[in-house]
């Protein structure tokens, strides 16, 4: 004896009686089948307040292996044919700006234009048919329920209308594609969710495109379980995760804005920061330590007391690493680090004001440190030890606030050999 299907109307039922009950949780709302708008039939018709006076609606489409033809993805023909004229039009307009060809708009030369896009608009649109893109089709449940008035919109099936598994994931995808929700309906009446629909229009009413008006406001017009719908929170957590992320990138592209204008974010693998630090006490001696080099490695343009540079003022040589060498681990005073263009103007600053023993190095000569690719303008050389880099930077913010001077970094930073 041969299986019996689930029908039309047992998907229906079992819908109308669990999907409120089971997923929208609404008290009061009005549930009913085969609810006529002034056009078409809802076989399933969920209304409920969504907030005091604004009606929500929900409707859903029911079918079963006996419409089975309602839920296969066939050709629509339009969609076809306004994309091979797209197609044609882009072509010809991207053919005609590459060949830089320029139409005048005599007799001949329109009708050789119009005459190209046919030919190649009806060319172009055979192509598409032959191909079947699923992008051009259309199902024609989806496009009954595009017509009914609704908030949120449905598809229920009965877990035997499709047999195909490939038909079943295109009628998903395209589901998904067009925000309607898909319910699979068991044979023991168990409702499956397999897409959430897209809410849509949340405080329109729908309710005056229904027959039933007065009665469905009279059973839902009263206190009722305000607040969104799980469709609606979930779209909320999906909105709110976008715009994080993009917070997220937009902040991201900031500080690479601020590293590029001002000074690096990413703070030193090696424990140095790139923001001012609270100074600890110091011996008296330190205090008292004049702005002096210490260890020096003699490298990059050097800026004396005059401020005319080795490589003249503001100049910045692009040399390699060569005679940088660093045997131990030191600390360097740095003034700033920027892009050769940016640096040769804090340069020019600098020299003007007469700051002696300004000199730079790339930034790829020093390990392990950011902003590949920059300019590094340090203070007098190399120092052995932190104190005494601290001591001498303090001294150069001094020097640097008596000549009016704005301190760009000016903290001791660890290099390493």
């Amino acid at each position: 004896m041969a299986k019996k299907t689930l029908t039309e109307r047992f998907v229906q039922n079992t819908v109308a009686e669990r999907l409120n009950r089971e997923y929208y949780r609404r008290k009061p709302a009005y549930v009913n089948t085969e609810v006529y708008t002034r056009l078409k039939r809802a076989d399933v018709f969920i209304a409920f307040m969504r907030a005091p006076k604004r009606p929500y609606v929900v409707v859903i489409e029911a079918k079963s292996r006996t419409t089975i033809h309602q839920l296969k993805l066939k050709e629509n023909p339009d969609k076809v044919r306004w994309t091979g004229r797209a197609i044609a039009i882009a072509l010809i307009v991207g053919l005609s700006a590459a060949l830089g060809y320029q139409w005048y708009f005599n007799a001949l030369n329109t009708l050789l234009l119009l005459g190209l896009f046919v030919f190649g608009a009806s060319l172009i649109t055979a192509a598409i048919r032959k191909l079947e893109l699923n992008i051009l089709g259309s199902i024609g449940a989806i496009e009954q329920l595009g017509r009914y008035p609704a908030n949120e919109k449905w598809i229920a099936i009965g877990e035997d209308s499709i047999a195909k598994p490939e038909e079943y994931q295109r009628l998903r995808k395209q589901c998904s594609k067009n925000g309607i929700g898909l319910i699979v309906v068991t044979t023991g009446g168990k409702l499956q969710l397999k897409e959430i629909p897209e809410p849509r229009h949340t405080f329109n009413n729908y309710l005056d495109s229904y027959g039933k008006e007065t009665a469905i406001l009279k059973a839902i017009d009263k206190r009722g379980d305000y607040g969104p719908t799980p469709p609606e929170r979930r779209k909320f957590r999906r909105q709110m995760l976008n715009s994080s992320l993009l917070i997220g990138v937009i902040g991201f592209l900031g500080l690479l804005a601020y590293e590029e204008n001002f000074r690096p974010v990413v703070p030193d693998p090696f424990e140095d920061s790139y923001t001012f630090e609270e100074e600890e006490d110091l011996p008296e001696e330190e205090k008292a330590a004049e702005f002096v080099i210490t260890d020096t490695v003699e490298t990059g343009p050097l800026v004396d007391s005059e401020g005319a540079g080795a490589a003249g003022a503001g100049e910045v040589e692009e040399a390699g690493c060569e005679t940088w060498s660093i045997s131990q681990r030191s600390f360097l005073v740095v003034d700033a680090i920027l892009n050769s263009s940016r640096t040769k103007s804090r340069l020019r600053e600098l020299a003007a004001a007469g700051i002696p023993n300004v000199n730079t190095v790339p930034t790829d000569c020093l390990n392990s440190w950011p902003s590949p690719g920059r300019q590094t303008i340090y203070i007098g050389g190399t120092y052995p030890n932190r104190p005494a880099a601290k001591a001498a930077a303090r001294a150069y913010r001094e020097l640097l606030k008596e000549k009016g001077i704005m301190v760009k970094f000016g903290n001791p930073v660890k290099v390493r050999p």
